[in-house]
């Protein structure tokens, strides 16, 4: 929805960082490589473990600019000198950086059931975000390119 476009092609490779996660299915390390049909190219890098905080950032780069979402930090404070700049650690968890957006989902839920408002989020794209999920863990398992039927 953000590219107004549809997922053309996926790769995707991860690992599992101890036995007992690999011997459950877990990847909790991960790349997945997606190709739209316009031609941009969209790299996800995940890893279910990060010491410093909850570490989840957003950059979008092209030849008009860049766009980027950081990371939050426990609170505002900063501190710069002979030794570098230093800040701290990011928000611990999901419920710390998502309170906000889960709230605003819930606002969302209200104002479909109570005041009749249209569902913000479409069937299709629930759809196209499920298929490239599945040729995300088929091209994880099987180890080549997965092409989408994106009819």
């Amino acid at each position: 929805w953000v590219l107004g476009d549809e997922v053309e092609s996926v790769y995707a490779t991860g690992t599992s960082s101890d036995e007992e996660l690999k011997e459950t299915g877990v990847i909790d390390n991960a790349t997945m490589v997606m190709k739209f049909k316009k031609g941009t190219v969209v790299t996800l890098t995940l890893s279910r473990g990060a010491n410093y905080g909850y570490d989840q950032r957003c950059e979008i780069f092209g030849s008009k600019g860049l766009a980027s979402v950081k990371n939050i930090s426990e609170d505002a404070s900063e501190l710069s000198n002979e030794f570098g700049t230093h800040r701290p650690k990011w928000a611990h968890s999901f419920p710390q950086r998502f309170e906000m957006a889960f709230g605003q989902e819930l606002d969302a839920f209200a104002d479909t059931l109570l005041l009749g408002k249209e569902w913000p989020v479409k069937e299709k794209d629930c759809v196209a975000v499920q298929k490239v999920c599945d040729a995300a863990l088929e091209s994880c398992v099987n180890g080549n390119v997965v092409y989408l039927d994106t009819q």
